[in-house]
């Protein structure tokens, strides 16, 4: 068994919110309708054992919720959110985050009223899978697009993005239409996250990667996944 120190424990955190560090302002797009789901992916960390993180979207009246969670070795991450979705407009309302390694870790919380704003970044992944489809930044002629989020501490984050085009994928849960989103941190742009999103159930990944100069460090892909649970 691999022996991780605190160190490890806090990149196994870093590793699985930064899947989930994108967003954007809240803006109005065209309608779509969310769908409850509950997915599993295969994460692969170059020298680490593979893991596994659980995905779901549920139901909760008035609000929806999103939740993940990973777990490797004697360490475990976890984010939680909520928010309202008003006609096309999405409200973030609360958000919490935390790690822990041998029974220590950190916990994290923002409320409706500092997500008042800008999106906490699980609901900003739901925005930006749901408004990718619609993006003009789709290739290199084109500026960028801009993507502003708060990150687990309720600091502002930007990252820029294009998206890079559309296709078919085959994954371990299935064939399914995937668009593909490139974003990056401006101030380290050699480092790249490539999600593939489901262009039909927003929110749901399909295929991700996290690339440093060039190279791929971690990739995920969908191996389950249950439509219309709540």
């Amino acid at each position: 068994m691999l022996k991780l120190t605190t160190h490890k424990a806090r990149a196994l955190l870093i590793l699985l919110t930064a899947i989930i560090q994108t967003g954007l302002v809240q803006t109005a797009q065209a309608h779509v309708v969310l769908s409850p789901f509950e997915a599993t992916y295969s994460l692969v960390i170059k020298g680490w054992p593979d893991t596994r993180i659980h995905h779901r979207l549920s139901d909760q009246g008035v609000s929806w919720q999103s939740e993940m969670s990973a777990s490797i070795a004697t360490a475990r991450g976890d984010e939680h959110s909520r928010f309202r979705l008003e006609g096309d407009t999405v409200d973030a309302q609360s958000y919490s985050s935390g790690y822990r390694f041998l029974g220590f870790g950190d916990r994290y919380e923002l409320d409706a009223s500092e997500l008042s704003d800008l999106p906490d970044r699980q609901t900003a992944l739901f925005i930006l899978s749901r408004d990718a489809t619609t993006a003009r930044c789709t290739h290199n002629q084109v500026a960028p697009c801009s993507l502003r989020f708060l990150n687990h501490k309720g600091e502002e984050t930007m990252l820029k993005y294009r998206v890079a085009g559309s296709d078919q994928v085959t994954v371990p849960a299935g064939t399914f239409p995937r668009i593909t989103v490139d974003a990056w941190d401006p101030d380290k742009p050699d480092r790249h996250l490539i999600f593939g999103f489901h262009t039909g159930v927003p929110g749901l990944m399909l295929s991700f990667e996290y690339q440093s100069e060039g190279e791929r460090k971690s990739h995920l892909t969908l191996s389950r996944l249950t439509l219309g649970n709540s």
